[in-house]
């Protein structure tokens, strides 16, 4: 992944100065246009002295943003560690591997009712305006803005298959992390239905800081049983991270994923396989090839999106070799720049949306599995099922504006706390979005989400 070096909105006198900790390596373009002799020429020994002690300050100030980051770090790392003893347990439930305790259930302050509770409506008799949620699977329709991207399954729905699993030798909770991926939006948005089944062998995945240090990134390990698609038994998504002092953000420096080593060309979801006839020029025979077309698949997570530098920099050098060759070419080169352009927005959106599924996944989904998995309180959809209805329906426009206005403070109210993560030279949205997968990805460079079928 390429950074790309912005020129500074406005100039240190100081550092171009030669100053201490000066820094000469990027700033030849920004050099030309600018001149520091006319600028010291225009201070008084006064201004100058006072600029002087201002970075002095500045300078004492990012030393103690620096010790404030580090000791951060420590107190990340022993929460890890907590949460991990807790995430550990829940794995061992999740995969029957062991039972839950009475004090485990007694200490559930709230328990979910068998089904949803019915809100009486304004009506006299009371009959208008019972809605039942939708059940999981089923596209999001009235529910879509009261629930922000987060669909319910109900006790009844599981109950079966929950029972089927009790009984079980290996018990636990079957397709635990694909529901809970699948409540969020923008997750769901990467799976289709091919890989829903590959995903029902998914059984942990585990947050940790890359070299024990949450200065330099997150790595998330998805745990996977043994399949009938690849013979990865953990598969690893890492995002390398370095914080930006002028922003006072993290960035996204590189992301590096495990490949999936798939077990035939036929299991790989990433792609579909055609067959094309070709004719020899000469014997004119006919052959049968199978062609491999990228697919859009949640398992994409485990590529690299972006090109390496080495690539671009062998690309440049094939067009120099170019220069001398006929005129006849340049439609054909001008053509070839064209179709990088649109491999670049491609593989910058991609980017993008692999940064966003991976924030909210170590911010969310990971540390909350149990929220996303169950969705909201059927209680909560179903109040907000009867106020749509309402809004579509007929009802009073002061409800209307009192709900619009509690969604609003509500927003407001649980500001994310975490830090944004960023790509280097990124274009559009250049972050991650919000948390809790709410508002979505807004499509893919226009595309949505495509089903693959092997031909």
């Amino acid at each position: 992944m390429q950074k790309k070096q912005l020129p500074p909105k406005f100039f240190d006198p100081v550092s171009f100065g030669g100053g201490k900790g000066a820094k000469h390596d990027d700033e030849e373009e920004v050099e030309d246009d600018f001149d520091l002799v006319a600028v010291m020429k225009e201070m008084t020994v006064h201004e100058r002295r006072k600029v002087y002690a201002l970075k002095g300050i500045l300078d004492e100030y990012k030393k103690a943003r620096t010790k404030f980051r580090e000791e951060l770090a420590i107190l990340q790392m022993d929460h890890l560690r907590a949460a991990q003893r807790l995430h550990d347990v829940r794995a061992a439930i999740v995969r029957g591997l062991r039972d839950v305790t009475e004090e485990e259930i007694a200490a559930v302050t709230t328990t979910l009712a068998s089904g949803v509770q019915e809100i009486p409506s304004d009506d006299e008799d009371g009959e208008e305006g019972k809605s039942k949620p939708q059940p999981r699977g089923a596209t999001a329709g009235t529910d879509e803005k009261a629930a922000k991207s987060v669909r319910v399954v109900t006790p009844q729905e599981e109950k079966s298959r929950l029972e089927v699993a009790a009984t079980a030798a290996d018990g636990g909770i079957p397709d635990f992390w694909l529901t809970a991926m699948c409540n969020a939006e923008v997750v769901e948005s990467m799976i289709t239905e091919r890989d829903r089944h590959a995903l029902s062998f998914l059984q942990d995945i585990v947050m940790e800081y890359v070299e024990d240090d949450p200065q330099k990134g997150v790595r998330l390990n998805f745990h996977f049983a043994p399949n009938e698609y690849f013979t990865n038994t953990v598969l690893s998504k890492t995002y390398r991270m370095s914080f930006n002092e002028d922003s006072g953000e993290f960035e996204i420096d590189s992301m590096k994923a495990t490949p999936v080593e798939w077990k035939s060309p036929e299991k790989n979801l990433t792609v579909i396989l055609k067959k094309k006839k070709q004719r020899h020029k000469k014997s004119k025979s006919i052959r049968v090839v199978t062609q491999e077309e990228k697919c859009p698949s949640f398992f994409t997570l485990f590529t690299d999106p972006c090109r390496d530098e080495d690539d671009d920099e062998d690309d440049d050098h094939d067009d120099d070799n170019g220069k001398d060759g006929k005129h006849s070419g340049d439609a054909g080169k001008k053509g070839d720049k064209e179709d990088d352009d649109d491999d670049d927005d491609e593989e910058e959106a991609e980017a993008e949306l692999h940064i966003e599924v991976g924030q909210l996944l170590m911010e969310e989904i990971v540390p909350k599995a149990a929220f996303f998995y169950t969705g909201k309180s059927v209680d909560q959809t179903a109040q907000a099922l009867h106020n749509q209805i309402q809004i579509q329906f007929g009802g009073d426009d002061d409800d209307e504006d009192e709900d619009e206005n509690d969604d609003d403070e509500e927003d407001e109210d649980a500001p994310n706390t975490q830090p944004r993560l960023i790509q280097h030279g990124g274009k559009g949205r250049g972050g991650a979005g919000g948390s809790g997968g709410r508002g979505g990805r807004g499509g893919r460079g226009g595309k949505g989400k495509q089903e693959c079928k092997q031909q």
